[in-house]
């Protein structure tokens, strides 16, 4: 396979997430991962049955064209097998399914501050999301043929809930998204402006209150930038702290040895 053009991940600095394999990978075997976020595109392609990682990248919002998305699906000199393609919205709500009409979204004009205009439903959770983008983010984060998800919508798809209390945890560069789960039901999920570990642990410490969940009894998973430095922080306030483990969702070769696999977790799962 031809290798695409891409800008190559620069959360913390410059890599070059490529395996080698991927030059001899079919294309008819790959599927390519998608996030869209309000700072950047970060995505990922693997081999659809045994999930080795080919490549990983990430496009800064300031290199993109008027197309960011379609441009890196045109990149690929073939067709893969897949594309999933999630999009994250700072401004979202989280609902039962049976609680909506998609015809009527005035409601949630006093909740995201203006009318929902972008819509997920998560059929096996039975859950719908209604979000609102702005005429800039739904012009560029639109393609010819690809149908938008939301990022929550997948991540519930992938992850398992849980009978004691769980947090997912992923920090991006100024938020954080917190998935939680008991008694085998998604108790929370939502993000939060994050800037440092104060922020970060208020909001831990205030979805366990709203829960009322007794932190001592509570695991928190953590993923993102400064995963491991935060671990450090949550550790003492809960009563257990993990970090994500990648090789529970993919296969990485010592060839992406530089490959930040911690700030690729919500993908990794995907």
């Amino acid at each position: 396979m031809i290798l695409p053009l891409i800008t190559t991940k620069t959360l913390s600095a410059k890599q070059n997430n490529v395996d080698p394999a991927f030059e001899t990978a079919k294309a008819d075997e790959c599927v390519l991962s998608i996030l869209y976020q309000q700072d950047g595109l970060s995505f990922l392609v693997r081999h659809q049955s045994t999930r080795q990682l080919y490549l990983a990248g990430y496009m800064p919002s300031s290199d993109w064209s008027a197309q960011p998305v379609q441009d890196l699906i045109d990149s690929f000199p073939e067709p893969l097998a897949e594309v999933i393609y999630g999009i994250e919205s700072p401004l979202s709500i989280l609902i039962p399914q049976v609680m909506t009409d998609p015809e009527d979204v005035e409601w949630t004009s006093s909740i995201l501050g203006c009318p929902a205009n972008f819509s997920d439903v998560n059929e096996a959770q039975g859950i719908a999301i209604f979000s609102f983008l702005s005429e800039q983010e739904l012009e560029k984060s639109n393609t010819k043929s690809l149908v938008r998800r939301h990022h929550w919508a997948l991540q519930l798809d992938r992850l398992e809930p849980t009978v004691k209390p769980t947090m997912w945890v992923h920090v991006y560069n100024d938020a954080v998204n917190i998935i939680a789960s008991r008694n085998s039901n998604w108790s929370l999920v939502n993000s939060f402006p994050c800037a440092n570990e104060s922020e970060l642990m208020y909001h831990l410490g205030n979805c366990a209150e709203q829960l009322d969940w007794n932190r001592s009894d509570c695991t928190i998973e953590l993923s993102g930038l400064s995963a491991k430095a935060y671990k450090e922080v949550v550790q003492p306030y809960f009563g257990a702290v993990r970090l994500f483990k990648p090789s529970q969702w993919s296969k990485i070769s010592s060839a992406m040895k530089e490959f930040d696999a911690l700030a690729f977790a919500t993908l990794l799962r995907l």
